[in-house]
């Protein structure tokens, strides 16, 4: 009895048992971001098990079959930090349990695009830089490379000017030359591009809208650039765009804002009541010249500018193939009357996956038609005298508007805004299409892999001037027609082995060997007519000219490449990269047209020795890199070492006689071009130390960085003794020049908590640059850096010891007042008269004591290049809310105010003229109240100012709602662009280009509204 007892416990035991564990419960849910954006195919497991489930394209998951009780589940996605979960399981129920995965501040897995393929990131051996759509500057972004201004460590990103559409310029480091180009070499989707202006654009890299751009990639020091050889010298950014995914549902968004924009600052002229003042005191004489209009030529000339730019894309996949489409248009005012850009975009991307993923094709195309009217520039609106009307009906020679007519004088501004045209169109296309197949079913991790690209430019400008604008008061003929014509294409072959291997667990191999071929070929016809039997026809009837001035030229070379690279990593603790490439420029003579460039890397983990154990509670990462590399530049134009001839312009010919009716006969010269046989490469040899860093499982990381640049037969054009050339001028190889410099980057997440993250990104770089060497040339060094006001006028020398383009000046008195002493003034009922060398010995500095001032006692005064140049950016997020913002500036630098110098003297109001009724008088800078001066005084070192800036390039607020069904994503924002500068230049803006202001086109300070929809 006690046994069956016994007995009847335990079956009742193992019957509740079995019971239990037949009963389950279903979960389900979803798993989202922390902005409530659906994670698709995030994977959700039942902890301690192997059953799980992914989550569909809504973020949507159900996991059936869980049993009943107390349970843990584990949410995981790619770049999201895991987590887990507790849920009581109901038997026979369904409970909800939803997943918001934060971002992981330590993505060990990060993949960066080294040139020929992709590493981890923590493989890397270069100092590589990677910016992401996430981190772009907002706003109205025209030139892609304006998303990442501020954001990478050495590297300077300078607009142009601020016409719309108009282009950027990029320095790495410093500049490696003088003469040829320093900008860097562009790579879009494995296609490196020919980044060089043409007819018809502002700017050779807007047609790729940049709601296309997933990443920029900066290889900054050779070891990582020179497998791009003889382009590398300048750095390397590597540009992906987003693409299809394979597996994925189709997904629609769009993106638009609308912006206005206005001048930031006013400029320095006097207006029509402080001139008549300046009049009455320097030439009272001429007051009779004056009018009585009180005109304010930048009022006349510049507006409030409006624009908008609308991007709308479809992405989606199948098994094993994804693809992506878009469209774009943007139409941008300029503030001057008479500027605009409009550009239609377009792009598609399709990749496939086939024979089990042996076989990957991944196609791209993406093009711009862009629309640009070009502003008649903005000088004449600093000159024209302030009390002439803008129109006057009497003057019918000029189209009913005031003007001098005299050649010299200044022209209306207001007329060349309406009646000249100015435009261009330009389109251009690029795309490629990569094939790669693994042989792994032969040779496992050997793969091959061929690129085949193009990118196609046309363009076209239009220039027209009616005989109301040009005629023969202010020329020698009526009416103008000019027309431009820019085809150029460069077609891209690419093929390459590369072979993947583990030996052992300690050894990993990765090898690269290639050919690369690429052919350029360019074309530029040209015409321009004179002398329009009518007005009525515009530019369309070129063939009205009376006297016409065809050309065409044609260029083309080719690049030849050889190139390896091996990557090599012991223990997942010291990592090896050796590359070498040979390149071959027809742009180069026979004797000297191929480079070598090689290179070699080590970087070391610190933080996997054995020895390190202790470090690891304070560092997350600590790598120590090591870089050695060859690069060259080859960017010097064709043919320069053939001779050839060039045709003159209609604005240089020479005269051989006159007509007789006394017209002068002028024809059209063919000028033979200076060369040198003897031309080579530009090679820059390159030092990097760098030491990379993390802390708190990596929410505070960064690099610090040394390097060191060593440029060989620099080139640049010199003067040469007549006779022994076809000119007085010819590009050789003269030099050498160094760069060195410190980088540091800093990145941290502040804040990480649920609703709330704030992340700091800051960086600063200290550079300087030092002529090492001249030959070919005598004297001390070499002039440079023409201004206006003086034909032939240099303010900077290139010389031994000196940084490049340092200022070569007079050092000015100062009096007790701190200002400059000027230069007499003889005040009589004529005006004014001459500065003779009395005055001048009263007013600079005698260097040398010899008791004479002339070329002997200028001196070096500071230079244009930036000692140091820093960014900050701060993104921080509060629920819906976004607030982020980027700061950058530089300091160290220095600006010649030609603006001040050509137009800030007294001797503009005595005027020049034949006879009283076409005498004219020019406005004046408002720097002549300050310092008096009668003449220019084009030399002296007072125009040389401190440059210095900090510069609010944007902040913007935003609010991003929760999705609902049908709508994923919803966005609303609003951004200020170049709010403030804080600096002590006195000019409108201290971002000048080479360190001369000559009054380029005001950058604006710009306001956005936009919104960004997800379906």
């Amino acid at each position: 009895m006690k046994n069956f007892l016994r007995f009847i416990v335990a079956l009742t035991a193992v019957l509740a048992l079995a019971n239990q564990a037949l009963a389950q419960g279903t979960v389900k849910g979803t798993a989202t971001d922390e902005n409530g954006e659906a994670l698709i195919g995030a994977t959700i497991l039942l902890v301690g098990t192997s059953k799980g489930t992914a989550t569909d394209f809504d973020g949507n998951y159900v996991l059936e079959n869980v049993p009943a009780g107390q349970q843990q589940l584990r949410a995981s996605y790619t770049g999201y930090s895991d987590l887990v979960q507790t849920v009581t399981v109901v038997d026979g129920k369904e409970v909800v349990l939803d997943f918001r995965l934060g971002e992981d501040v330590e993505v060990l897995e990060e993949v960066v695009v080294i040139g020929y393929g992709t590493a981890r990131k923590e493989d890397a051996t270069g100092v590589v830089a990677k910016i992401t759509d996430k981190d772009f500057n907002k706003g109205a972004i025209v030139s892609p490379e304006s998303l990442m201004a501020g954001k990478v460590a050495g590297v300077q990103i300078t607009s142009n000017s601020g016409a719309p559409g108009e282009g950027t310029k990029v320095r790495i480091r410093g500049g490696t030359s003088i003469n040829a180009s320093n900008e860097p070499l562009y790579v879009i989707d494995g296609v490196p591009i020919d980044n060089e202006g043409f007819a018809g654009g502002r700017n050779p890299l807007n047609f790729l809208n940049p709601s296309d751009i997933e990443s920029f990639t900066v290889l900054k020091d050779a070891s990582a650039t020179a497998i791009y050889g003889s382009r590398g010298a300048n750095g390397v950014i590597i540009i992906t765009t987003k693409k299809g995914k394979s597996g994925s549902r189709p997904r629609v968004n769009y993106e638009g804002y609308y912006t206005v924009n206005e001048i930031a600052s006013d400029p320095q002229v006097l207006d029509a009541t402080a001139f008549r003042d300046v009049v009455t005191f320097i030439a009272p004489a001429r007051l009779e010249q004056l009018g009585s209009s009180n005109t304010n030529w930048f009022d006349e000339m510049l507006r409030t500018a409006k624009g908008q730019n609308h991007s709308l894309s479809m992405t989606g996949g199948a098994e094993n193939m994804g693809y992506r489409l878009s469209a774009g248009y943007q139409n941008l005012e300029g503030i001057i009357r008479g500027s605009e850009t409009e550009r239609l975009s377009f792009s598609a991307n399709y990749n496939h996956s086939l024979f089990e993923g042996r076989l990957n094709i991944n196609t791209n195309i993406r093009g711009a038609q862009t629309q640009d009217l070009f502003d008649p520039g903005i000088g004449a609106a600093w000159d024209f005298d302030p009390t002439q009307p803008v129109r006057d009906p009497n003057n019918v020679a000029f189209g009913g508007f005031f003007e001098y007519g005299n050649a010299l004088a200044p022209r209306n501004p207001v007329s060349g805004v309406e009646q000249r045209e100015n435009a261009g169109q330009a389109f251009r296309s690029i795309g490629n299409i990569e094939l790669e197949y693994k042989f792994d079913d032969f040779v496992p991790g050997l793969s091959f892999k061929t690129n085949l690209g193009y990118d196609v430019n046309k363009g076209e400008r239009t220039e027209f001037e009616p005989s109301t604008y040009t005629n023969t008061q202010v020329s020698n003929f009526n009416g103008r027609i000019k027309i431009e014509n820019y085809t150029r294409t460069n077609y891209l072959l690419d093929a390459y082995l590369n072979y993947k291997k583990n030996l052992g667990e300690l050894h990993r191999l990765d090898l690269i060997a290639g050919y690369s071929y690429q052919d350029f070929n360019e074309e530029y016809p040209l015409f321009e007519g004179q002398g329009l039997s009518t007005d009525a026809f515009g530019a369309n009837r070129p063939d009205l000219a009376e006297d016409v001035f065809p050309q065409n030229t044609i260029w083309e070379n080719r690049l030849i490449s050889f190139f390896g690279r091996v990557n090599y990593n012991f223990d997942e603790r010291y990592l090896f990269t050796f590359t070498l490439r040979r390149d071959g420029s027809t742009r180069f003579g026979p004797e000297d047209r191929w480079g070598l460039f090689p290179s070699a890397a080590f970087a070391w983990r610190i933080l996997e020795e054995d020895f390190a154990s202790g470090l690891r509670g304070v560092f997350s990462d600590l790598k120590l890199r090591l870089g050695y590399g060859v690069t060259g530049t080859e960017s010097i134009g064709d043919y320069r070492y053939l001779p050839k001839y060039s045709f003159s312009d209609s604005r240089a010919q020479y005269q051989i006689g006159t007509a007789a009716d006394g017209t002068p006969i002028f024809v059209t010269t063919a000028r033979p071009d200076p060369y040198d046989a003897g031309l080579k490469w530009e090679e820059t040899s390159s030092y990097n130390v760098g030491l990379d860093f993390g802390f708190s499982n990596g929410r505070i990381n960064g690099s610090v960085e040394y390097y060191y640049k060593n440029t060989q037969d620099l080139l640049f054009e010199v003067d040469i003794a007549a006779g022994t050339n076809l000119s007085d001028r010819v590009l050789t190889n003269i030099g050498e020049l160094d760069n060195q410099g410190v980088e540091l980057t800093l990145n941290g997440v502040v804040l990480n908590r649920p609703g709330l993250s704030w992340d700091l990104s800051g960086n600063i770089a200290y550079n300087i640059n030092e002529v090492k060497a001249i030959s070919n040339i005598g004297g001390s060094g070499i002039l440079a850096g023409d201004i206006s006001g003086g034909v032939g006028s240099k303010v900077q020398i290139i010389q031994v010891g000196q940084t490049v383009n340092s200022f070569y000046l007079y050092e000015h008195k100062l009096g007790p007042d701190g200002l400059p002493l000027s230069d007499y003034i003889d005040h009589d009922d004529d005006g004014l008269t001459a500065a003779d060398d009395e005055d001048l010995d009263d007013i600079y500095v005698d260097q040398n004591g010899d008791g004479i001032i002339n070329e002997d006692d200028r001196r070096i005064f500071n230079a244009p290049a930036p000692d140091l140049i820093y960014g900050l950016t701060s993104n921080l997020g509060f629920k819906g809310f976004d607030l982020s913002f980027t700061l950058r500036g530089a300091a160290g630098n220095y600006v010649y105010n030609n603006n001040a110098s050509e137009k800030g003297v007294y001797r503009r109001v005595q005027g020049v003229g034949i006879g009283n009724d076409r005498y004219f008088m020019n406005n004046v800078h408002q720097s002549v109240l300050k310092t008096g001066f009668r003449t220019e005084q084009l030399f002296s070192d007072y125009y040389v100012e401190d440059a210095s800036f900090l510069r609010l390039d944007n902040i913007t607020l935003g609010y991003t709602f929760q999705p609902n069904k049908g709508l994923s994503s919803l966005r609303l924002y609003a951004t200020a662009q170049n709010l403030f500068v804080l600096t002590e230049y006195s000019g409108l803006d201290p971002e000048v280009d080479n360190g001369i202001d000559r009054a380029p086109y005001p950058r604006p300070r710009g306001f956005i509204f936009g919104l960004s929809l997800g379906f």
